[in-house]
C-alpha cells in the first residue's frame, strides 16, 4: 500500500495557530515544493531523500496570516 500525505492530496485540513501571536496559520504546501524551481515536479521517492524526513512523514510549511511567521510541521502520511 502506498502512503500519501493527507494535505497534499486534499483528504483533510490541519490547522495550526501561530506560536508568536496565536493567529491562524495557512498551509503553504510541502517544504520540498519551495526548495527550488524543480522540486514540485519530482517523484515522491526522490523528495524523501531531499527533505531528509522519513518516508512516513511530509513536511509542510505554514505561515501566519497576521505576523508572517513561518513554521514547518511534520505531517503523518496515511495508507491509501
Amino acid at each position: 500500500m502506498d502512503l500519501v500525505c493527507p494535505l497534499c492530496n486534499g483528504l483533510y485540513n490541519i490547522e495550526f495557530s501561530c506560536t508568536q501571536c496565536n493567529s491562524k496559520m495557512v498551509d503553504k504546501g510541502p517544504l520540498v515544493n519551495i526548495m527550488d524551481d524543480y522540486s514540485p515536479y519530482l517523484l515522491d521517492d526522490i523528495t524523501h531523500r531531499i527533505d531528509g524526513v522519513e518516508r512516513e512523514r511530509c513536511i509542510h510549511t505554514y505561515q501566519c496570516l497576521d505576523c508572517g511567521f513561518e513554521e514547518n510541521y511534520s505531517i503523518e502520511r496515511k495508507k491509501l
